[in-house]
């Protein structure tokens, strides 16, 4: 079946600044800055002519409410004047929930995002030296605490932003310490700063104490139809319905980066303004944490997927901040609290008993085999074997889906060291031709 990447040639006619493939529709919906009539339209700027002429699938224009051609989406937070934060979002919070005014000292206005965030991977992006695996963090947009790949790690984050009155020092809540950059191709728009946990809230301002009840990592494609609901800086609590789930948009982001590519995100209808960036929004039926708000129009919002946050940023969201003082404990009655590390990180394009070549220390990858014929639309089992010089708690992760085991003495390889075999499910999503695409994480997990 075709992705909605086989449609991005689309962004090439007039207007068009985001196109999404339903694969249970077959359905190509496009985006346009602005609808024109059907015989205004060379051939070469009729999404339908062109679509059809492909493969036939429907096509859906939908009007993105510039009234008039644009580059693309624009970034929530980089328009000149930010509106007006909404009553109560302007002012200084301590402990600082999400959904409230916050931004590098640098900048204009925008939102607090999610927290707590633990910091798994520090290679997996752009960390300061100092960030350890473990780490607590708050998490916004790029272009909001980052200023577009343009700030220097360390730069003071400020709750109230600026615009809204927040000032150094008094009004500092942490510094810049990591962020995935901004660049064509990336799925996600993320940044963390450090924290002081006794100033900081889990929760999202005016919206259920008991939020996010879950982090979303798979199923995306069962949000579209559904609401989400959004706390933002300027709009306040606002909701509207998923209408893409796998789309690739046109973001402008504006000075030296201009228009910027993004791909698998989620579009839903209007429910932001300038200065809602970094918003987080839940599943208003679940209360799962599903997006990271960054980019809108008139008519629409884009999230990134919270699963590709988690991904491309190197961390995981919690639900709760970890207790130090209750929980499962070891021998010596201590609190146990995983920490995930990665020695494994890697793209394959596999078909039978491919071997591995890690060779860093930690957990190394041995050999993948597909246990099964690899046809579209199956779960096949796969067989992944594993070694570490080291025995103890390891985690692997194949296509975004994670498991944990040991390797002990049962797991002893003859030479001093450790391996075992580890069964795992691979969706295939697409007819395979000589090779399947498959990316596997993995490493050590860490009790402290």
């Amino acid at each position: 079946m075709p992705t909605t990447q086989d449609y991005e040639f689309l962004l090439e006619c007039a207007n068009v600044i985001g196109v999404d493939y339903d694969e249970r529709e077959n359905r190509v919906q496009v985006y346009v800055s602005q609808k024109v009539p059907k015989d205004e339209l060379g051939p070469d700027d009729d999404v339908e002519h062109r679509v059809q002429e492909v493969d036939g699938v429907d096509v859906d224009v939908v009007d993105s409410g510039y009234g008039e051609e644009r580059d693309g989406f624009d970034a929530r937070s980089i328009l000149q004047p930010v509106p007006d934060a909404a009553a109560g979002r302007e002012s200084r919070h301590r402990p600082v929930p999400a959904g409230v005014s916050e931004i590098n000292a640098n900048s204009t206005a925008a939102t607090a995002g999610p927290y707590p965030a633990r910091l798994e991977d520090p290679t997996a992006a752009v960390w300061r030296d100092d960030l350890e695996a473990g780490e607590l963090v708050r998490l916004s947009n790029n272009h909001v605490y980052a200023r577009s790949n343009e700030a220097d790690l360390g730069e003071s984050i400020v709750q109230p932003s600026p615009q809204d009155g927040g000032e150094l020092p008094d009004d500092e809540v942490g510094e810049l310490v990591g962020y995935v950059p901004i660049e064509d191709g990336v799925r996600v728009d993320v940044a963390a700063r450090s924290v002081e946990r006794e100033r900081e809230s889990t929760g999202a301002y005016k919206l259920d104490p008991e939020w996010p009840t879950g982090i979303r990592r798979e199923s995306y494609e069962d949000l579209r139809g559904e609401t989400v609901t959004k706390s933002g800086r300027t709009t306040g609590v606002s909701s509207a319905t998923v209408e893409a789930t796998s789309a690739t948009v046109e973001v402008n982001f504006g000075g030296e980066h201009g228009t910027v590519r993004l791909r698998d995100q989620l579009v839903a209808g209007y429910m932001s303004e300038g200065g809602d960036s970094g918003s987080p929004v839940f599943h208003d039926e679940t209360g799962e944490l599903a997006g990271l708000l960054f980019a809108g129009s008139a008519e629409q919002t884009i999230l990134n997927k919270i699963g590709n946050v988690e991904r491309e940023l190197g961390v995981e969201l919690l639900t709760t901040e970890p207790d130090d003082d209750a929980g499962d404990g070891d021998e010596t009655g201590e609190t146990t609290v995983p920490v995930f590390t990665t020695t494994i990180d890697r793209t394959l394009k596999v078909d039978v008993d491919v071997d591995g070549d890690d060779s860093d220390s930690g957990l190394s990858l041995s050999s993948i085999t597909i246990d099964g014929p690899p046809a579209a639309g199956r779960t096949v089992p796969v067989t992944i074997t594993v070694a570490s010089a080291s025995a103890g708690e390891y985690w692997l992760e194949v296509d975004g889906d994670r498991t944990t085991f040991e390797l002990d003495d049962g797991h002893d390889d003859g030479d001093g060291g450790y391996r075992r075999a580890v069964a795992a499910d691979l969706s295939i999503s697409s007819a395979p031709a000589e090779t399947i695409e498959v990316r596997i994480r993995g490493g050590g997990v860490r009790r402290s």
